[in-house]
């Protein structure tokens, strides 16, 4: 399982640069297509900690983003927890396109003023 590591309360910023289908091509959103990331203690299937949703208006030349910003980890306990990528094209066509992937949320030194 891939690992990603970040400081709570800082901003992580990934991307989905493509697309690929299973004949080969990339795929390209239809405004219907949602794309859904859920994130979740490690071990605990529960309440997820973190919910996004990306559409084709979020598609960018850089491709698609998945940002977290600060104040949605700030208060997030250390640990590790776990993400996946679903895209949804309609209720029979459902696809993982990035599997599960830790992200361990380390703790912070440096103590930023909230505004």
């Amino acid at each position: 399982m891939e690992e990603i590591v970040m400081v709570r309360g800082d901003t992580l910023k990934l991307r989905i640069e493509s697309i690929i289908s299973s004949d080969g091509d990339e795929y390209i959103l239809s405004d219907t297509d949602v794309i859904y990331i859920d994130l979740r203690k490690e071990n605990d299937p529960g309440t997820a900690v973190i919910s996004k949703q990306i559409t084709a208006a979020d598609h960018s030349e850089d491709g698609l983003p998945i940002v977290l910003y600060p104040g949605e980890t700030a208060d997030i306990p250390f640990g590790n927890y776990v993400f996946d990528v679903r895209l949804v094209i309609d209720p029979d066509n459902i696809f993982t396109i990035v599997p599960a992937t830790r992200l361990k949320i380390v703790r912070n030194i440096t103590g930023i003023p909230r505004g």
